[in-house]
């Protein structure tokens, strides 16, 4: 039994018709009639009650219709779907990012995937960046944008750009009114950073920040979701140095003062990738 003899059986069960059906399927009426005996003969069922005047289904007939009809459908979606995976026009993709491209780029990103590839389902995450590449490299996500560069023989990066930093304090904050960020302005306050790791390049260019000021920042908070550091500022627990892209979220009750210092952002994937819809949309968003 093949899948082509149960898609003829059930094209002529809805036709009732040898001709209408063998001209649907692009079959002689011949060959039609040959894969429904071999089908009744395998099966050691009558599908079809036939005469000179017209065909009819059995009762046996009308029951495997009504079994193999979803199923059948439901087989050829899912092989329709296979294909497009293999065309890199379908199936799921896991792509990670850090917070502050979600205003801006990341919206971008998304529509421009869903126009060219409306069948891909798009899976977001945010992790830790020391989870970043364990996690690329694991098949556990399959494009990782980061504001840390990864570097690895088995993995592929590009610097998408450049964004500025910005100090964030309440709206209120005396720090508004002036013309000038100084170290004296800024030693006695209380710091909500982002978890910092040492050596790290994020780290390192929040630290010439911190240097360029002279001050030792007294960081009460730490979190790697920029949406809490933000709650935080507009509370007064403190003041931030984030990327200002972070500003298109239009946070309540938080002033964005743009820093002289920039923050890459990097996309890294996997070298050796070989799933088709992965690198087409690879080539989609560089």
């Amino acid at each position: 039994m093949t899948t082509q003899q149960i898609g003829y059986f059930l094209q002529l069960a809805e036709e009732l018709h040898y001709w209408r059906t063998s001209y649907k399927i692009n079959a002689t009426q011949s060959v039609l009639s040959r894969q429904i005996k071999a089908l009744e003969e395998e099966l050691q069922v009558q599908l079809f009650k036939r005469s000179n005047r017209k065909v009819e289904l059995t009762p046996a007939g009308k029951f495997l219709q009504q079994q193999w009809q979803p199923l059948f459908d439901k087989f050829q979606e899912a092989a329709l779907y296979a294909r497009k995976i293999h065309q890199g026009e379908g199936g799921r993709i896991v792509i990670n990012h850090p917070g502050s491209i979600s205003y801006d780029i990341l919206p971008d990103i998304l529509s421009r995937i869903a126009v060219s590839f409306p069948e891909v389902k798009v899976e977001l995450l945010q992790i830790k960046h020391t989870q970043e590449i364990e996690m690329l490299k694991a098949y556990e996500m399959d494009l990782c944008y980061s504001r840390h560069l990864h570097e690895g023989e088995d993995l592929g990066s590009v610097l998408i750009r450049q964004d500025k930093l910005a100090l964030v304090v309440p709206a209120a904050h005396p720090i508004v009114r002036k013309s000038q960020i100084t170290a004296k302005a800024l030693q006695h306050e209380r710091f909500i950073m982002s978890t910092l790791t040492d050596g790290e390049s994020y780290e390192l260019i929040i630290n010439e920040v911190f240097t360029h000021y002279k001050i030792i920042p007294d960081v009460r908070f730490e979190s790697d979701f920029g949406s809490v550091i933000l709650s935080a500022v507009e509370k007064g627990l403190g003041v931030s140095v984030i990327p200002f892209s972070y500003s298109y979220a239009k946070h309540p009750g938080v002033r964005f003062i743009e820093l002289p210092f920039e923050i890459p952002l990097y996309l890294h994937w996997r070298k050796e990738e070989e799933n088709a819809v992965v690198l087409n949309i690879l080539k989609l968003i560089r």
